[in-house]
């Protein structure tokens, strides 16, 4: 192991341990949530269609023959702590793709192979190498005066600048665009990232009453019961470090949206404890995927290690 495979090693376990030690501290008893995007709005049923006629190069791993695939979709805020939906945020949208042909890199633990994808509403994530994640995620857990010893390092202003500029006060879940973060391998050639566009960008808040804590799945609720809602999901492909970036999680990527699916949601009641029980269980990776679409990147790598030893972590305790 290289001097630098033995850095990125250390970072990784003392983030890691960062994580627990903020479980044990903010959970003494009882259930334990994830450490991020513990707020759930609602668990979804859907499908995922993939689209025909797509050009040659783009027919690699799930997209390679068109097809329907049945999916779980998880919403939900990204913050540590379960908090009102009323100020600026980022919120998730992870898809759990179900039965899907081929070989993946991870097990799924519900028994099925399946394809993760990992949406947020931010098109970047602010911490763009492990060191840096490891110490926004210190000061976002551990409280002010951690928040104080980052905010003052001149080195970590512009990640601060980018938290802020994409959280965003949102009004309706379906109707936002959601971003894959990091990037992603397309096959034996390509790099995309995942981005999610909205087939009805219109939607707003339209209950009848004042906005209150959890509004979001009470927005969420009564949409689903009314109609069908959709998603487009598109690539964005990898032409140049200077435009795309593999490593920088910070530099939103330049170029053009191609659609390659279409995420269906269904008319449905999903706030009901089957569904919400399943939905806190579930665990969401962007490593539970075919070996076509493995993630690349530092953070990506810190991300594989994290979500795999938090979940176990959880389990470890029966609250999973």
């Amino acid at each position: 192991m290289t001097e630098e495979q033995n850095t990125e090693e250390k970072e990784i376990q003392d983030l890691i341990q960062t994580m627990k030690d903020y479980l044990d501290k903010e959970y003494l008893a009882g259930k334990k949530l994830r450490n991020f995007h513990p707020k759930m709005h609602g668990l979804l049923k859907g499908s995922l269609s993939i689209l025909p006629d797509l050009p040659e190069e783009l027919k690699q791993g799930l997209f390679r023959n068109p097809g329907v695939y049945q999916t779980w979709i998880r919403l939900s805020n990204a913050p540590p702590k379960v908090k009102s939906d009323k100020p600026a945020s980022g919120r998730g949208l992870a898809i759990k793709v179900l039965d899907i042909p081929g070989e993946v890199i991870e097990p799924d633990p519900i028994g099925v192979p399946t394809q993760n994808f990992l949406l947020t509403t931010s098109p970047i994530l602010s911490a763009w190498n492990i060191s840096l994640y490891a110490k926004a995620i210190k000061a976002v857990l551990f409280g002010l005066w951690e928040q104080i010893k980052f905010a003052v390092n001149p080195s970590h202003w512009r990640s601060i600048f980018l938290t802020f500029k994409y959280s965003k006060k949102h009004d309706n879940l379906l109707s936002q665009t959601y971003f894959s973060g990091g990037a992603f391998k397309f096959g034996p050639a390509l790099f995309v990232k995942f981005v999610l566009t909205p087939n009805d960008p219109n939607l707003g808040y339209t209950l009848d009453q004042a906005k209150d804590d959890n509004f979001l799945k009470s927005q969420l609720i009564k949409d689903c019961e009314t109609k069908d809602h959709a998603f487009t999901l598109n690539v964005q492909i990898h032409k140049s470090d200077a435009l795309q970036p593999l490593e920088n999680t910070s530099i939103a990527w330049e170029g053009a949206l191609i659609p390659v699916a279409t995420l269906n949601i269904p008319k449905q009641s999903f706030d009901i404890p089957e569904r919400i029980k399943m939905g806190e269980e579930l665990e969401f990776s962007p490593w539970m995927g075919l070996v076509e679409h493995a993630p690349v990147g530092g953070i990506n790598r810190a991300r594989r290690r994290v979500y795999k030893e938090l979940a176990a972590y959880r389990k470890s305790k029966g609250i999973d």
